[in-house]
């Protein structure tokens, strides 16, 4: 395993979600501090046939435990191309907001989604763009149920996960904003909220050889959580409506085969490989060759475990 990586990316538009768990202080009349400072931050895993997907963000609620929501307005609504988001990358929405500390019951996010305007939209590899509708984004907003605590005058760090193969839909005949895009599309957000201190990696890469040239490949890496079962212990399966399914999906660099599944829970997984990779916008089934292309691991807190798929023996 290696030390995760928490410098990258820091100069780029977007920000790397880092860990920000702080030991606990005092307050300025010597007594203990009765609030916490929280970050909070988005990722996302691709989507099939789209070049951005923009999702437009104007608050973030947060909701204690017996007692009234917070409502955080962002100061200015930040457009952040979920698509880009990728290896490890996070956009922050808010940082070193100051809170009550105490245990939190859900977070939402609200998201402006006004029809025929330009907020919240998807760009097509085609290159049309096509407006993006997110059912009640503005009203009730995307609500994660996962609660947290907020340590007294300490801080922390959180990541919301968007996985947008899973929440990416084109309902047939409704029409998108775009000159050439006849379909709007559907995003109902399939979403993880996970503490940045609690989170590792698993990286690696897919010999080039097993995907370059090879007719219909779509390359694939799969990651599955095995819970309390021995790391690698999963069948791997495609992405239906049937268990197991793949908590990640990592699509290798089409060069060098590098893939990246990040922001894991601690916990043992099992890796696989296929080169016939589900397309979340038909409907198609994954192949996996299992004793060349199942791999187990263990994801420890703050380190990338390497997980590689060399090139098949003839």
């Amino acid at each position: 395993m290696t030390r995760f990586d928490h410098s990258l990316g820091r100069t780029l538009a977007v920000t790397v979600a880092t860990a920000l768990l702080a030991a606990c202080g005092g307050g300025g009349d010597g007594g203990p501090d009765p609030t916490g400072r929280l970050k909070l931050s988005v990722t996302d895993a691709p989507v099939d046939d789209a070049t951005a997907v923009w999702v437009q963000f104007s608050a973030v609620e947060f909701k204690p435990e017996g007692a009234a929501p917070v409502l955080e307005t962002l100061a200015a609504k930040q457009t952040v191309d979920l698509l880009a988001l990728r290896d490890g990358r996070a956009a922050v929405l808010v940082n070193d907001v100051v809170l009550p500390a105490g245990r939190y019951e859900w977070i939402r996010l609200v998201v402006d989604n006004v029809p025929n305007v330009r907020d919240s939209y998807l760009m097509r590899t085609d290159g049309s763009e096509c407006e993006l509708i997110v059912p009640s984004g503005a009203e009730s907003g995307l609500k994660m149920n996962r609660g947290f605590t907020l340590p007294a005058g300490g801080s922390l760090a959180l990541t919301v996960d968007f996985d947008l193969r899973k929440s990416i839909h084109e309902p047939p005949g409704q029409h998108g904003m775009g000159t050439s895009c006849t379909q709007a599309y559907l995003m109902r957000p399939v979403l993880r909220l996970v503490q940045d201190s609690e989170v590792g990696a698993i990286a690696g890469t897919v010999d080039p050889l097993r995907f370059v040239g090879v007719p219909n490949c779509r390359p694939m890496v799969y990651v599955f959580a095995d819970g309390t079962s021995p790391a690698g212990s999963t069948v791997p399966d495609d992405q239906d409506e049937f268990e197991p399914n793949p908590l990640v999906m990592a699509p290798p660099d089409p060069v060098s085969g590098a893939y990246r599944a990040s922001f894991l829970p601690a916990g043992n997984y099992t890796v696989a490989y296929s080169c016939s990779a589900d397309n979340m916008m038909s409907d198609d089934t994954a192949t996996f060759v299992f004793a060349p292309d199942k791999k187990a691991a263990v994801v420890q807190p703050n380190l990338i475990t390497p997980v590689s798929f060399p090139v098949l023996a003839p």
